[in-house]
C-alpha cells in the first residue's frame, strides 16, 4: 500500500510541503512556505508525522507564538495537532493543515485524507483486516508499525506470506466494495444536484415514482412538482418585518398562515473557493447550497470581538468569538433552511493597513471556529459594495446564489452598526456609525443587533441620519419663491452659494451657461484673483456672469458684488439649501456612478459649514433665491441608486 503526507496550506499559497514517516520537518520562514515575516523564524516549527498512527506532533521553535486552531503555543513543547487541525506558523498566520493520503490498489485513484474521517475510518478497519493478529494490541488500539530494523528472523523465514490465496481474494473483495461505493456516489451527487425541499407546517415528504414529492399535511395529501436547481418557487408566509428574534420562527418555512413554502435549494459546494471581483472578494465555503432564505451577518462586533479587549484588532489573530451562543444558533439556522453569508466592510486594505491574504487567514478560522457551512463577502474599498449600499446584496442575488431567487420576507440581517446613542445599556459606548441598519433598510431586510438576536434582548433606541434620500421629490419646485427666474433678459452677476456637491455646476451648465453666461470657477481658474478678473472683464464685454464657487462669507461674495457695482448692472445671490449630509450623500453618490470623479473629502466639507454666512440683502444682492436641490437621473438604475443611504452615519 503506498502512503503519502504533506503539509499543505488551505489558500494554496504554496506547493504542499513533504512530511517523511517519523522525521521531523521545520517549517518557517522560506521559499517553501512563502512566508518572508521577519517575525518568522526560519525554523519556527518543528512538525512530524507517523504515517502508521496518523499522529501528528508540533513543536514551537521560533521566538514569536505560533498556533494550533487558534490557541499559541509555548516554545519548545509538545503538541499533538487534531486529525483537521489548522497549524498557523505565526498566531492567525500563514495556515497549513496536514493532510494524508492512502492509496488502495494501482486499479483505484480514490484518496483518503484527513479531511474525510468517514472514509478513514473505514479505511483503517479495512486495513487491521488485512494486518496479521500481532499488528493489533489487546485494547483494539492499533500498534505502530514496526520499522524493518526491528523485526526479527523466526528460523529464516517470514510469517505472514503476502502472496497466499486468501490475501489476494480481500484484494478483489475490497476493489468490488470499492466500486460499489463509487456508484452510490454518483446516485447521491445527482440526487444532490436536483434535491428540492418543501417545507410544510408538520409537514412530512414522501417520495413518489412519478417525478414529485407527495406532501403529508395534517392528514392530506398534495402533489408538489419537482424544479430544477434554478428554478424557484415561494408561497409567503411571513409576518412582515415586526418579528422579535425569540418570536422569530426559524423552522423552515413554517409561517403563521399554515401554507406550505417551496424553497429551492442548489447543489452545495464541492469546496472552498476565494473569487474576485474588483474591490469585492467572495468566499464559498465548502458544502454551502444556494437557498431562497438568507441570515445575514456582520462580522466584526457581531459575530466576533477581540481577544486583547482594544477597539481594533492587534494582530490577525487577535479575535474571540463575541457571545457562546452564536455557533450554536448559526448552526440551527443553517439546518431550517438557511444560507448563512457575510458582508463585511474592510477599508483596510486599500488603506493598507492589512491585506486580503490576512483576512482570508482570519476570516477562514473563524469559519472552521463557527462550524458552518457559510459564504463571506468582503468589501475592501469605496463605491457601490461598500455598507450601507446594497451592492454586497444585489451581487448575491444576481452573481452568487446558484440563480436561486431569495426572499426578502424570510430573509434577516444582524449587525452591530445601528445607530445607537451613548449609554443605550449599561457602559456601552455609542454605535461608531449606522451602516448596518441603514444597510437593512436598503434592502428592506428585518433587522436585529447581536444583542437582540443572540441574546434576546429588547430593542435599543436608535437614531437615523438627518438626510432621507428616500423621500427625494424629483417634481419639487426648483426655486424658492416658484416665481423667481433663473435667467435674467439683462446683463447681470449671479452669485452661487453652497455646500461643495450639492449642485452649483450642474445648475449652471444646465440652467445657465446654455443662456450665454459666462462660467466662473475657481477649481478651472485656479485663484480667486483671477476669478475676480473673469468676471470684470466678462462684464465689460456685455456678458452675463455665474460665479461656481461655495462663496461661504460676506467677504467672498463681496469681491463680485463690487464688480457688478463697477460695471453699473444688478447683481443676485442663489443659495443652495443642501444640508452638509446631503451635500456628503451626494459626493458618495457621485464616486460611484463617475470612477473619474475626484473625491472631496470631509475636510473641505467641514470647513464650508464653519464659514458659512448666510447670504443677506443688505451685503448688496438684488434678490436671493433658494435653490432647491431636485436631482436629474439618466435612468432608473441611477435613482434607485441614489435613494438608497449610501452614508454611514
Amino acid at each position: 500500500m503506498i502512503k503519502s503526507c504533506h503539509l499543505v496550506c488551505p489558500n494554496n499559497t504554496h506547493d504542499p510541503i513533504p512530511l517523511p514517516d517519523r522525521e521531523a520537518v521545520h517549517v518557517g520562514r522560506s521559499e517553501a512556505t512563502r512566508c518572508i515575516d521577519p517575525r518568522c523564524s526560519r525554523k519556527q516549527l518543528e512538525v512530524t508525522a507517523d504515517w502508521w498512527t496518523g499522529e501528528v506532533t508540533v513543536k514551537q521553535l521560533g521566538a514569536n507564538s505560533s498556533a494550533i486552531d487558534g490557541i499559541e503555543l509555548e516554545k519548545d513543547r509538545i503538541c499533538k495537532l487534531s486529525a483537521d487541525g489548522t497549524i498557523y506558523l505565526l498566531a492567525g498566520l500563514y495556515p497549513q493543515k496536514v493532510k494524508f493520503k492512502y492509496v488502495r490498489s494501482p486499479k483505484s485513484t480514490n484518496t483518503v485524507t484527513t479531511e474525510d474521517p468517514k472514509n478513514n475510518l473505514k479505511e483503517k478497519k479495512r486495513q487491521s483486516a488485512k494486518r496479521p493478529a500481532s499488528d493489533i494490541t489487546d485494547s483494539g488500539q492499533e500498534a505502530k508499525k514496526p520499522r524493518k530494523s526491528d523485526t526479527k528472523d523466526n528460523g529464516g523465514s517470514n510469517d505472514v506470506d503476502t502472496k497466499n490465496d486468501s490475501a489476494n481474494t480481500t484484494i478483489e473483495e475490497d476493489e468490488e466494495d470499492i466500486k460499489l461505493l463509487e456508484q452510490k456516489l454518483k446516485i447521491l451527487k445527482k440526487n444532490a444536484a436536483e434535491k428540492k425541499f418543501t417545507f410544510t407546517s408538520d409537514s412530512q415528504d414522501v417520495p413518489s415514482k412519478n417525478g414529485q414529492k407527495t406532501i403529508l399535511t395534517g392528514g392530506k395529501e398534495k402533489a408538489a412538482a419537482v424544479e430544477s436547481p434554478k428554478k424557484h418557487s415561494t408561497q409567503n408566509s411571513g409576518s412582515g418585518s415586526s418579528k422579535s428574534p425569540s418570536a422569530m420562527n426559524t423552522s423552515a418555512g413554517s409561517g403563521s398562515t399554515g401554507k406550505s413554502v417551496q424553497v429551492t435549494e442548489g447543489p452545495p459546494a464541492t469546496e472552498t473557493k476565494w473569487q474576485q471581483f474588483e474591490k469585492l472578494y467572495v468566499c464559498t465555503r465548502k458544502g454551502v447550497m444556494a437557498r431562497s432564505k438568507i441570515a445575514g451577518f456582520d462580522i466584526d462586533g457581531t459575530i466576533i470581538t477581540t481577544q486583547s479587549g482594544k477597539t481594533f484588532p492587534t494582530h490577525s489573530g487577535d479575535w474571540r468569538i463575541l457571545y457562546p451562543e452564536i455557533p450554536g444558533r448559526l448552526k440551527k439556522l443553517h439546518n431550517d433552511g438557511y444560507k448563512i453569508v457575510f458582508f463585511t466592510n474592510q477599508l483596510g486594505v486599500s488603506r493598507g493597513k492589512t491585506t486580503i491574504e490576512e483576512l482570508k487567514t482570519k476570516f477562514s478560522s473563524v469559519l472552521d471556529k463557527l462550524g458552518v457551512p457559510a459564504q463571506i463577502l468582503i468589501s475592501t474599498g469605496g463605491g457601490v459594495y461598500r455598507k450601507p449600499a446594497r451592492g454586497m446584496w444585489d451581487f448575491l442575488c444576481q452573481k452568487a446564489n446558484n440563480g436561486v431567487k431569495i426572499d426578502i420576507n424570510d430573509s434577516l440581517y444582524v449587525g452591530d452598526a445601528a445607530g445607537r446613542p451613548e449609554k443605550w445599556a449599561a457602559k456601552k459606548k455609542k454605535d461608531f456609525s449606522c451602516s448596518d441598519r441603514l444597510f437593512s433598510l436598503n434592502i428592506g431586510l428585518r433587522f436585529y443587533t447581536p444583542e437582540e438576536f443572540f441574546m434576546f434582548q429588547k430593542a435599543a433606541p436608535f437614531s437615523l441620519p438627518e438626510f432621507d434620500p428616500r423621500a427625494i421629490d424629483t417634481r419639487a419646485p426648483l426655486l424658492d419663491p416658484p416665481s423667481a427666474s433663473v435667467t435674467s433678459k439683462s446683463q447681470e452677476v449671479v452669485v452661487l452659494v453652497g455646500f461643495p456637491a450639492c449642485g452649483k455646476s450642474f445648475f449652471s451648465k444646465t440652467y445657465m451657461i446654455p443662456k450665454g453666461y459666462v462660467h466662473v470657477n475657481r477649481d478651472t481658474l485656479g485663484t480667486w484673483k483671477k476669478c475676480v478678473d473673469m468676471c470684470a472683464k466678462s462684464l465689460r464685454e456685455g456678458q452675463s456672469v455665474v460665479i461656481d464657487n461655495t462663496n461661504p462669507d460676506k467677504e467672498t461674495r463681496q469681491r463680485y458684488i463690487n464688480c457688478a457695482k463697477t460695471a453699473k448692472v444688478p447683481c443676485r445671490c442663489f443659495f443652495f439649501t443642501a444640508t452638509i449630509t446631503q451635500a456628503r450623500h451626494n459626493e458618495r453618490y457621485r464616486e460611484m456612478i463617475d470612477k473619474s470623479h475626484q473625491p472631496i473629502n470631509d475636510m473641505i466639507m467641514n470647513t464650508f459649514k464653519s464659514k458659512l454666512k448666510t447670504p443677506e440683502l443688505s451685503e448688496g444682492f438684488k434678490e436671493i433665491v433658494r435653490v432647491n436641490f431636485v436631482p436629474k437621473f439618466k435612468d432608473s438604475e441611477n435613482e434607485r441608486l441614489y435613494k438608497q443611504y449610501l452614508l454611514e452615519k
